[in-house]
C-alpha cells in the first residue's frame, strides 16, 4: 500500500485491483447478497461454446450482468431466451478484471407461466421441427390384434379399465403388461424400459397402449419427457397414447401413432367389438351365399346351352362325319406316298432303257485307239524337243569354251599378277625392279622377281626384262 499527502490530510490511496477486491470482499460478506433471489427480464443472452450462459437481467429502471456456469445450467428444464422473465437464485460478486458487479446464478426458473409449461412448449417445438409429429409417420392400427401390450402402472385403474373393456369387446385378444411408474422421479426411464421389453418379446405384440389416469401437469410430466417421446417415435410397433383425461395433452400424444382421450377409449380403438365382427361375418356369409347361388345359376344356364348343341343332341352323327374325314385324309396320304414311288420307278425304267441302247465295247475300243494315237504323238513331240534342246546346249557349250581363259593358256599364253596386290599386270609400266610377281600358266602358277638392265624404251618398242 502506498501513502501520499494530499493537502493537509493523510489519506490511503488504493490500486484499482485493491479497490475491486475490497468491494468484492464486502459484497461476498453481506449475507443478503450471498444467497439472494432476483426477478427480471433476460436480454443479450449468449450461450457460449464452453457451456456457460452470459446475459443481462433487467427491469424497467435498472440492469445487472449475470452469468450461469455450465455445471449449473445443465440442470435447467427449459432454454432461456431474450425477453423471458425469470426468477434467479445466486450470489452477487465482482469480476476482478473488469470491476463489473455480476450476479452468479445457481438456479433459475421462469417467472409467471411456470417452468414446466415453458419446458413443454420448447420440447414440443423442437420435436415438431424434427418432424416427429408429421402425419406421414403415423401408422394404422391392426384390424384384429391378438396380442396387445400395455405400458402403465400394474396397480392403477388403467390396466383394469383396459382389460375390462377388451374382455367385453374382444375377448380373443391377450393383454401383456409391461409395468412402469407413471409419475414421480425416474418414471420416464421405467416407461422407456417397458416399451423396450415389449419390443423384445419372442412373440411380439400387435399394438402398444401407453397410458395413465388424469392428474396435474406435474403428475403427467413423465409423458412429456424427451426420452419417452423419442422411444415412442422409434417404436417398431404402433403406439396408442392414452394419458390423462380428454382435456389433458402431453408430448406423448403428439408422437404416438394414435391419441385416445382415455385408457378406455384406447382399448376401444385397438380392438373391434365382437358384435361388429359377428355382424361382418354374417354379412360376409350372406354375400358368399349370394355369390355361390349366382355361380350355380350361371353354371346351370351354361349346361342347358351345352345340352342344346348338336354335338350333344346327336353325337353319333358327329362321330360318323369325323370318321368320313379320317377316311378321306387316309386316302390322300396313301396317294401322296404311292405317287413318288411310281414316278421313281418310271425314271429308273427310262434310264435302264437308255443304258441298254449304249454299245459300251465299241466305245471302249474307240477310246483305246485314241489313247494309242495320243501316246505316239507325245513320244514324237518329246523326241523332237530333246534333239532341239541338245543342239542348243552344244552351241552354248562351244561359246563358253571359246570364252574360257584356260583355253587361251593352253595355247601357250600366261597371265601375270602382282603377288602382293593380286592385280593383273598388263603393261611393263606396272613393273619395277625387285617386284615379286606370280605367273599363271595352263597347268599352274610360278613366282618370280623382276630384274631391270637399266634401259629405257619408247612406246610400242619391245622391252626385255630379266625375270
Amino acid at each position: 500500500m502506498s501513502v501520499a499527502n494530499i493537502g493537509s490530510e493523510n489519506r490511503a490511496v488504493f490500486s484499482v485491483t485493491q479497490l475491486n477486491r475490497m468491494i468484492k470482499d464486502r459484497l461476498e460478506s453481506d449475507p443478503n447478497l450471498l444467497q439472494c433471489h432476483v426477478t427480471g427480464e433476460i436480454s443479450n443472452f449468449k450461450h457460449h461454446s464452453s457451456g456457460h450462459m452470459y446475459f443481462t437481467l433487467k427491469d424497467e429502471q435498472s440492469r445487472i450482468r449475470a452469468v450461469m456456469f455450465a455445471g449449473r445450467n445443465r440442470r435447467l428444464r427449459f432454454r432461456p431466451e431474450d425477453g423471458m422473465r425469470v426468477i434467479c437464485a445466486g450470489n452477487v460478486s465482482v469480476f476482478d478484471r473488469d470491476g463489473q458487479v455480476q450476479l452468479y446464478i445457481e438456479d433459475m426458473q421462469p417467472d409467471g407461466i411456470g417452468a414446466l409449461y415453458v419446458q413443454f412448449e420448447q420440447l414440443r417445438n423442437k420435436l415438431q421441427a424434427e418432424g416427429l409429429f408429421a402425419a406421414s409417420r403415423k401408422r394404422p392400427l391392426p384390424a384384429y390384434p391378438t396380442r396387445i401390450g400395455v405400458v402403465t402402472s400394474p396397480t392403477g385403474a388403467v390396466i383394469r379399465d383396459i382389460c375390462t373393456t377388451l374382455q367385453r369387446r374382444f375377448p380373443l385378444a391377450d393383454v401383456i403388461l409391461a409395468p412402469a411408474a407413471v409419475q414421480g422421479a425416474g418414471a420416464a426411464e421405467t416407461i422407456v424400459r417397458g416399451l423396450q421389453r415389449l419390443w423384445r418379446l419372442e412373440h411380439p405384440v400387435d399394438v402398444i397402449i401407453v397410458g395413465r389416469g388424469g392428474g396435474s401437469l406435474e403428475e403427467l410430466w413423465p409423458f412429456n419427457e424427451e426420452v419417452v417421446a423419442r422411444a415412442i417415435a422409434r417404436s417398431p410397433i404402433p403406439v396408442v397414447s392414452a394419458v390423462g383425461h380428454e382435456t389433458d395433452v402431453t408430448i406423448c400424444d403428439f408422437v404416438a401413432d394414435v391419441r385416445a382421450a382415455t385408457p378406455t377409449a384406447a382399448a376401444e380403438l385397438v380392438a373391434p367389438h365382437h358384435q361388429d365382427i359377428q355382424y361382418q361375418l354374417t354379412q360376409a356369409l350372406a354375400r358368399s351365399y349370394g355369390a355361390v347361388a349366382n355361380r350355380v345359376q350361371t353354371a346351370q344356364k351354361l349346361l342347358r346351352t351345352l345340352e342344346e348343341r348338336p354335338v350333344l343332341q346327336a353325337p353319333k352323327r358327329m362321330i360318323d362325319r369325323e370318321r368320313q374325314s379320317v377316311d378321306y385324309i387316309e386316302s390322300r396320304l396313301r396317294e401322296a406316298l404311292v405317287r413318288p414311288v411310281r414316278a421313281a420307278r418310271r425314271q429308273y425304267a427310262e434310264v435302264e432303257r437308255r443304258l441298254l441302247r449304249v454299245d459300251l465295247q465299241r466305245r471302249m475300243d474307240t477310246a483305246k485307239h485314241q489313247t494309242s494315237a495320243l501316246h505316239d504323238r507325245v513320244k514324237q513331240s518329246m523326241r523332237r524337243n530333246i534333239e532341239r534342246y541338245g543342239a542348243q546346249l552344244d552351241r552354248q557349250i562351244g561359246v563358253l569354251e571359246a570364252m574360257n581363259p584356260l583355253s587361251v593358256l593352253r595355247r601357250g599364253y600366261s597371265v601375270v599378277y602382282d603377288e602382293v596386290t593380286d592385280e593383273i599386270i598388263s603393261s611393263t609400266a606396272q613393273l619395277s625392279p625387285g617386284q615379286r610377281i606370280r605367273i599363271r600358266v595352263a597347268d599352274g602358277t610360278v613366282s618370280a622377281n623382276v630384274n631391270d638392265d637399266g634401259g629405257t624404251y619408247a612406246r610400242g618398242e619391245q622391252t626385255r626384262l630379266d625375270i
